[in-house]
């Protein structure tokens, strides 16, 4: 109920609400759910940085968020993972200098007029002042038809760095789009960018179509090369997952798919594979090779991908082995300094980097689906129902449910501080087996341990009693083991990695923690039991969606384009696989609790 003096605002896919004074604007309710937004003018309403899809007498429409008022029933449509990718204000590379390749100039029909026996596309590089290409086929018969038009008073060429990619005559200028994706092993995002000012205009998200081929990559891998027609169908899988982002996020902006001139893609190396339609085969068989490491430039209809046809696909290079195009981006978006940086990205799959701007060195570890909620008895990904946060107060377990919902799992955040409960409160010894004997007779919690049908032990976070479904969540003994196997895959590639680049773990600046999964990690809980490692001295910052950060980034920066071409000339790949001290340190390194760091 609202009062004459406020009114209820509803954040839908944050599942909240919040009661704000009436008078006061849309990022004034962001801010008070903790979300503000990037207001770089004061406020003013000139930066246009502040753009937020609302709903409002049933229409959804953007609004600046600095300068419209929020009215009753007002629904504010940001998600928690788009709150969380303010991108250019998420990364440490200060000022952009925003020149994006795909750009819009627009020339008066005055000042394109051919001389006698010459040339239309020599008149266009006379206006333009640049010597444009215009290679596509489409576009010469397309300029054939329409360049000597009179009708229109100006003609908008697109260009992609010097080429003419699309020419639109009209009575003002036109807006050019890009979006910039980062395909995940289990999900994909996908942000929608103006070109012709560098607005963030929407972000969308869904679960990787290919998923029901494998959740791994090693599945997938196998998948794809066994027949020509399983390559063709999870590329498809993933060709129609981007489709329908880019539906809907058509959907939500109002734009049309013509108008968007670029789509920039990173992965890591099995995903661009998959997403371009190469044989993956000997990337899963030792020695691990690829098809090429090179970006790929392609056009949109050679890959059926549902924007301009004459527009840009370009898919980021990759670094070696399993180390692809979504490590690229990370270390594209982190500062540009000679500080040693550790370098952490939690996924399904594990990379990881040591060095800096001059000279990096880079892993891959296959720490498993577990850090994201699969092969765990009761594991989900992180929405509504999954439980994301374990604390004990007053002596009882309370777990925080996305949501505020029943409980129906644990997502990844969840399971680690599940592992971590039991561990600090001695539940667990630091070999993983649940207590037994005397310790679990004077445990307080040992009424919590129970037995299923084939004799295996778990213990209950969440009771019959306590649960308005009725359903236990439970962590089972495998449970346990699957977060070890990962704790100390990534640990290990840690500290091998650091130890062949030649620095000591104290000389490390920060470890930056990259991947959806590192935003919502508890990381004191993390480093407890050894998942993350704990350096005196040395900051431990999430980063959020690194590889999303240097999607855009390439999307929006011809400068940025530039470095990210430069980062697998100054990166080494590491195979720790073969390492022979690997399997030593791994054993080792699956016990829990903090282990030595090199």
């Amino acid at each position: 109920m609202s009062s004459l003096n406020t009114i209820r605002v509803f954040f839908p896919l944050l599942d909240k609400s919040v009661m704000v004074e009436a008078g006061k604007t849309v990022a004034e309710a962001c801010a008070l759910v903790g979300f503000p937004q990037n207001l770089v003018c004061g406020g003013k309403g000139t930066c246009k940085k502040c753009l937020v899809t609302i709903r409002e007498n049933d229409l959804v429409s953007e609004v600046l968020g600095c300068q419209h008022l929020i009215s009753e029933d007002m629904a504010i449509l940001i998600s928690k993972e788009a709150a969380l990718s303010q991108i250019l204000e998420a990364t440490d590379n200060g000022e952009l200098s925003f020149n994006p390749k795909t750009r819009v100039a627009a020339i008066p029909i005055t000042a394109l007029k051919t001389e006698m026996c010459s040339y239309d596309l020599e008149t266009v590089r006379k206006a333009l002042e640049i010597p444009v290409t215009m290679s596509s086929i489409k576009v010469l018969q397309k300029s054939s038809e329409i360049f000597h038009q009179k009708s229109f008073p100006v003609m908008n060429f697109i260009l992609y760095n010097d080429e003419i990619i699309d020419l639109i005559p009209g009575t003002e200028e036109v807006n050019a789009y890009g979006v910039a994706f980062d395909i995940g092993t289990t999900s994909v995002v996908g942000y929608l960018y103006d070109l012709t000012n560098g607005v963030l205009i929407h972000q969308y998200s869904s679960l990787n179509q290919q998923i029901s081929f494998g959740g791994d990559v090693i599945s997938r891998i196998d998948y794809a090369s066994t027949a020509p027609e399983n390559l063709k169908a999870i590329q498809h899988a993933i060709i129609e997952t981007v489709n329908n982002i880019l539906s809907n996020l058509f959907y939500e902006s109002k734009i049309p798919a013509e108008a968007v001139y670029e789509c920039v893609f990173c992965g890591n190396s099995t995903m661009a594979h998959l997403f371009l339609g190469l044989n993956p085969l000997h990337l899963g068989l030792s020695p691990f090779t690829g098809i090429t490491r090179d970006m790929v430039v392609l056009n949109a209809e050679e890959l059926n991908i549902n924007i301009n046809p004459n527009g840009k696909i370009t898919f980021l290079p990759l670094l070696g082995g399993f180390v692809g195009a979504d490590t690229t981006a990370v270390l594209l978006g982190l500062p540009k300094d000679d500080e040693y940086r550790l370098m952490i990205d939690l996924g399904t799959n594990g990379e990881i980097a040591v060095g800096n701007r001059n000279r990096y060195f880079v892993a891959s570890t296959a720490c498993g689906p577990a850090l994201e909620g699969a092969g765990i008895h009761m594991g989900m990904r992180g929405t509504t129902g999954a439980i994301e946060k374990i604390d004990l107060v007053d002596n009882e377990i309370q777990c925080q449910v996305i949501g505020g919902a029943a409980p129906l799992g644990f997502c990844g955040s969840g399971i680690i501080d599940a592992i971590a409960f039991l561990y600090r409160e001695k539940l667990i010894y630091n070999r993983g087996n649940f207590i037994k004997g005397e310790d679990l007779d004077n445990h307080p919690f040992k009424d919590r341990f129970k037995t299923d049908e084939n004799n295996q032990r778990y213990f209950v976070f969440v009771r019959h009693e306590d649960n308005p479904n009725g359903k236990e969540m439970i962590i089972t003994q495998k449970d346990v083991r699957a977060v070890q196997l990962a704790k100390a895959a990534i640990f290990t590639g840690c500290s091998l990695l650091t130890e062949k680049y030649g620095i000591k773990a104290e000389d490390l600046k920060e470890i930056t923690l990259a991947g959806a999964f590192g935003n919502y990690i508890d990381i004191e809980n993390a480093q407890f039991i050894g998942l993350l490692p704990e350096i005196s001295g040395v900051p431990i910052r999430s980063i959020g969606n690194g590889a999303g950060t240097g999607s855009q980034l390439f999307l929006l920066s011809q400068d940025e384009a530039q470095r990210c071409e430069e980062i697998p000339k100054i990166t080494t790949h590491i195979e720790l696989a073969t390492d022979p001290n690997f399997s030593n340190l791994y054993m080792q390194n699956t016990t829990l609790g903090q282990n030595e760091m090199k």
